[in-house]
């Protein structure tokens, strides 16, 4: 298809909608007179959609001039009044089908959503869960890694106590000894 620059939103007349195409050939109308002049060359059937302008006799007479090959059937049908029933049950089916599509898709979007949302809802609490575990882990480290320490924190106590204590013994040992008169040698 051809983009428009503003949208299909916005329609100022929906017998002769505006260009805006942003392509020279099409918004100033030379495609359409192009079209105007070939088609009576080709014999072919032509629906002209122009409602206001099939209407108005002048626009149609000169319309139509453009088709005096012989060979061209011309017929104008204008339906003017209250459609008949099978008209309105067709529309009416139709608008139902186009209803229950735009409800089918919005339903479908909708449920996508609420997948999309329980799974980031179950893939937090996963990563919660995996959180906790790794945090456990750790304070399960760092509690034995802690323990470790204190037992070599003891071990090294003890060890210094015990050294010392023998130092002190053998320093005592020492100062006993220093202490000690040494005996003298008498002469006889």
């Amino acid at each position: 298809g051809i983009w428009k620059f503003k949208g299909y939103q916005n329609k100022s007349c929906n017998d002769k909608p505006e260009g805006n195409f942003q392509v020279k050939e099409l918004d100033d109308g030379s495609i359409r007179k192009a079209l105007y002049s070939i088609a009576p060359l080709q014999s072919r059937n032509y629906i002209v959609m122009e409602v206001r302008g099939n209407l108005v006799k002048d626009t149609r007479k000169e319309l139509l001039s453009k088709f005096e090959i012989p060979g061209f059937k011309k017929t104008a049908l204008v339906v003017v009044g209250e459609p008949t029933v099978d008209f309105k049950k067709k529309t009416l089916e139709y608008m139902l089908q186009i209803k229950q599509e735009a409800s089918d898709r919005t339903f479908k979007a909708k449920k996508m959503e609420e997948k999309r949302q329980k799974m980031q809802a179950k893939q937090a609490k996963e990563a919660e869960k995996q959180k906790k575990k790794l945090e456990k882990e750790r304070a399960k480290k760092l509690a034995d890694a802690k323990k470790k320490f204190e037992e070599e924190k003891k071990k090294k106590e003890v060890a210094a106590a015990k050294k010392e204590g023998d130092e002190e013994e053998t320093h005592e040992e020492e100062e006993e000894k220093k202490e000690e008169p040494e005996p003298m040698e008498v002469e006889e």
